[in-house]
């Protein structure tokens, strides 16, 4: 089957509308940063969770952001799930991810294959035992399991070097 990437993307376009993210992706004192990414900034579209799916935030298992993106070196559609956290609490990541690759799969359409990569953004101070957690845990998509990704807040090209640690499945 032929696959328009570009047609797929548009399409996550007008589902994102006007609840796209805007630079800079920034939440609870944790910036990601896009630079450096194998892709045009038209290629790329953010989905800014919290007012798609405006909830407490304290009862909610969400991620903050998602990024749909093809790589240009690749020629596939990466769906990121993005998770920023300013503070050491990692408690519930693994949850917020898992909610974002669900809401990924529901407005990709069904017959483009997905590079999942789900990413954890997080401040300093974060304990070695809670980082190993997260490394060792996957997120479920469409029958496989992705490992979650690790960098560090506000430092340029942080999502990029996340992204560079991940394979194509």
């Amino acid at each position: 089957m032929n696959v328009n990437l570009h047609e797929a993307l548009e399409e996550i376009r007008r589902w994102v509308g006007d609840r796209k993210a805007t630079p800079p992706y920034t939440k609870e004192g944790c910036r990601v940063s896009m630079a450096n990414l194998q892709s045009k900034p038209a290629n790329r579209v953010v989905l800014d969770v919290d007012l798609a799916f405006p909830t407490d935030r304290t009862k909610t298992n969400q991620c903050d952001l998602i990024l749909f993106h093809i790589d240009d070196a690749q020629n596939d559609l990466v769906v990121v799930p993005m998770e920023l956290k300013g503070d050491t609490v990692a408690s519930k990541v693994v949850r917020q991810l898992q909610e974002g690759a669900r809401i990924a799969d529901n407005c990709t359409p069904n017959h483009i294959e997905i590079n999942l990569v789900p990413v954890l953004v997080h401040g300093p101070g974060m304990h070695k035992y809670q980082r190993d957690r997260l490394r060792t845990s996957r997120i479920r998509l469409r029958g496989t399991e992705f490992p979650i990704n690790i960098t560090r807040c506000s430092y340029e090209g942080n999502l990029s070097q996340a992204l560079a640690k991940s394979t194509k499945r």
